[in-house]
């Protein structure tokens, strides 16, 4: 769907991002940009200005064009001679036409039947319907963002390794709440047989309250087909606050309670759950030349001492070659999972992603 009159404005981010397109309007702390690349965007106006080009215009859709242009006209009266006086019909004759002429069917009687729709206005009707649902889901998909990664490795020294893993990641935020998902897929052969098959998803919803404080659901998802050959839900429910928050940094810590559920799939095992204790700790950092470094880790441990201390971290470097691609590093550790039968990892990789 493109735009009539679309100008050359630019959408200025605080990290020094640029999208080119045309400016639509600000309404409710938002604003509404027609990027050529990304589509329609809404973005915070804490985020982001806007620089104009040329004076503000109304953007008319093709589709709303030709629903327009496709309007019936009404036929115009062409005036002619008035029409002369006719002599005046003998009353009898007129009664007798009368009651000659049927009387029309009344409404719900067997012989009535609606008028038909044409096939045009009912085009019209479901273009109409398709270019509003368009439009409600390019509004409702605008504040939606993220990136499609992926990283491949293929080895051949003393052992033939191939290792493939792929990922995606979208984010929205609102005024008070933030949610995130990420599902994560990794796959890995050594001399053709197959060494790792684990499908992980990541997940949180943070809500903020007051000034500084936030609570914050985070569900994490991994089943695992080789090594633990086990499925593990770990729910994290924590409760923390903004130490520093910036846009160029910032930085959470808290606690939470954490619930391992664990279903193996050789079912003659039993299911466990474990519910322990954590302090986690939250940091992202912007710098120039578009680069962002985030990090998040967490220890585990129980009031009780019924389970010795364990920890999970995750560090990464993202760089912005352009709006639509970027390079990652990941280094990634679980130390000591409350479940002896879920494996601990150490692992680094580089990643190419494509940002929408």
């Amino acid at each position: 769907m493109s735009g009539a009159g679309l100008r050359a404005d630019v959408l200025k981010f605080k990290n020094g991002d640029q999208v080119h397109g045309t400016f639509i309007k600000k309404e409710g702390g938002q604003i509404f940009f027609r990027s050529d690349q990304f589509g329609d965007l809404s973005v915070r106006e804490a985020d982001a200005t806007v620089e104009l080009t040329a004076p503000l215009a109304p953007l008319v859709t093709e589709t709303e064009v030709a629903i327009e242009t496709e309007k019936p006209k009404a036929p115009e009266k062409k005036a002619g001679p008035a029409p002369s006086a006719a002599p005046p019909k003998p009353e009898g004759t007129a009664v007798a036409a009368a009651a000659k002429k049927p009387a029309p069917p009344k409404t719900g009687a067997p012989g009535a039947t609606p008028p038909a729709q044409s096939a045009e206005a009912e085009s019209k009707t479901l273009i109409a319907t398709t270019v509003r649902l368009g439009k409600g889901f390019i509004k409702w998909w605008g504040g939606w963002h993220g990136r499609i990664a992926f990283s491949a490795s293929i080895i051949d020294d003393t052992a033939k390794r191939s290792l493939y893993a792929i990922e995606a990641r979208v984010k929205r935020t609102w005024k008070r709440d933030e949610v995130q998902v990420e599902p994560r897929y990794e796959f890995r052969r050594d001399d053709d047989v197959t060494a790792v098959d684990i499908f992980k998803a990541y997940g949180y919803w943070r809500h903020t309250f007051g000034e500084n404080w936030f609570s914050e659901y985070r569900p994490n998802f991994e089943r695992d087909r080789k090594s633990s050959k086990a499925t593990q839900l770990q729910q994290q429910f924590g409760l923390g606050r903004h130490i520093l928050k910036s846009k160029q940094y910032r930085l959470h810590a808290g606690v939470a309670e954490n619930i391992f559920s664990t279903w193996p799939m050789d079912r003659a095992k039993e299911d466990t759950e474990y519910s322990v204790e954590s302090l986690f700790g939250e940091a992202s950092l912007q710098l120039p030349w578009r680069i962002t470094v985030t990090e998040r880790g967490a220890w585990y441990f129980t009031v009780d001492d019924s389970y010795s201390t364990g920890w999970q971290n995750e560090f990464e470097l993202t760089k912005k070659l352009s709006d639509a691609l970027s390079f990652s590093f990941r280094y990634e550790v679980r130390f000591n999972n409350p479940d002896p039968r879920v494996t601990d990892y150490e692992r680094a990789r580089f990643l190419l992603g494509f940002n929408f």
